[in-house]
């Protein structure tokens, strides 16, 4: 019974003054409750607010961060794994919270570990690609790229072959799906931009340099001027050549003759056809150090 002014109210009764009463009595224990539960019991139950700095264990294993964690009074669990070929196995490559963050006690910190056993990729098809292009595709498909042997072939820089573990692995395999581990290594055979064609050895004694240069960049030789020599013969005219010509002898694509060039004085250096004025046209005498 509660006596309020001249009024009795009582808790049990079933006027709507009692059912008004019931409520508000409801309403402050639930109000009291909250509080007790946040502002006693919560702060009683994790050691009245201390927080505590999450460690920084990306890049460590997982023995080391489980050490490191329980000496913060810190529990962890392993939600994920994924692979980085540049991490050993079970190494941690991310948390969460993240290093530096503020939590309570035994708060867990969630670890994503490096996989033990590398994940399957499709190789891609990088024959007739560049070797510049097939090392940024293979990288990019997570492989890792090996011995590149040079071999003769007109078109330099370019993948003839693709070897996995000594192993060819052909355009009918990559065209089918060749799965490997990531972080495979591939072996390549790329063309050296020479090859073995034969071309019938050039005679340049007799021709102006001018001219001579003009033919063997054409069909894929160098010319190297080794000498100047004053003769009989007009300025520009190319007077020796080595190797020297012979009917039937050959020369391979790429391949370089060292010249000399006649000369008379610096200033009337000429061509073939009798025009002056080719002075800067006429390259530099560079020997061409001999082969051990």
């Amino acid at each position: 019974m509660i006596v309020l002014s001249n009024f009795r109210f009582s808790l049990r009764g079933n006027t709507w003054q009692a059912l008004l009463l019931n409520i508000l009595v409801i309403i402050l224990l639930g109000v009291g409750f909250v509080l007790f539960f946040f502002y006693v019991y919560l702060p009683f139950t994790t050691n009245h607010g201390e927080t505590i700095t999450v460690p920084d264990v990306e890049k460590f294993d997982l023995e080391k961060a489980a050490d490191l964690l329980e000496d913060r009074d810190l529990r962890y669990t392993v939600t994920d794994s994924s692979y980085d070929p540049k991490l050993p196995p079970l190494t941690v490559i991310r948390q969460s919270p993240a290093a530096g963050a503020k939590v309570k006690v035994n708060r867990r910190i969630h670890l994503v570990l490096n996989s033990q056993m590398p994940p399957m990729e499709t190789m891609p098809n990088i024959i007739d690609n560049s070797r510049r292009q097939a090392e940024l595709i293979l990288d990019s498909y997570g492989f890792k790229l090996g011995k590149v042997e040079l071999v003769e072939d007109p078109i330099a820089n370019t993948v003839l072959k693709v070897f996995y573990q000594g192993r060819e692995v052909t355009k009918a395999q990559l065209a089918k799906g060749f799965p490997l581990p990531k972080g495979s290594v591939i072996d390549l055979q790329v063309g050296d931009g020479v090859g073995d064609t034969e071309f019938e050895m050039p005679n340049l004694v007799g021709k102006s340099v001018y001219e001579a240069q003009i033919f063997m960049r054409g069909v894929g030789l160098g010319l190297n001027v080794t000498a100047y020599e004053v003769s009989g013969r007009k300025a520009g005219t190319i007077i020796k050549q080595t190797p020297e010509y012979q009917p039937g002898s050959k020369i391979k694509l790429g391949d370089i003759i060292d010249v000399v060039v006649a000369t008379e004085a610096a200033d009337t250096l000429d061509t073939e056809g009798g025009e002056e004025g080719f002075e800067g046209l006429l390259p530099e005498p560079r020997p061409r150090p001999r082969s051990r």
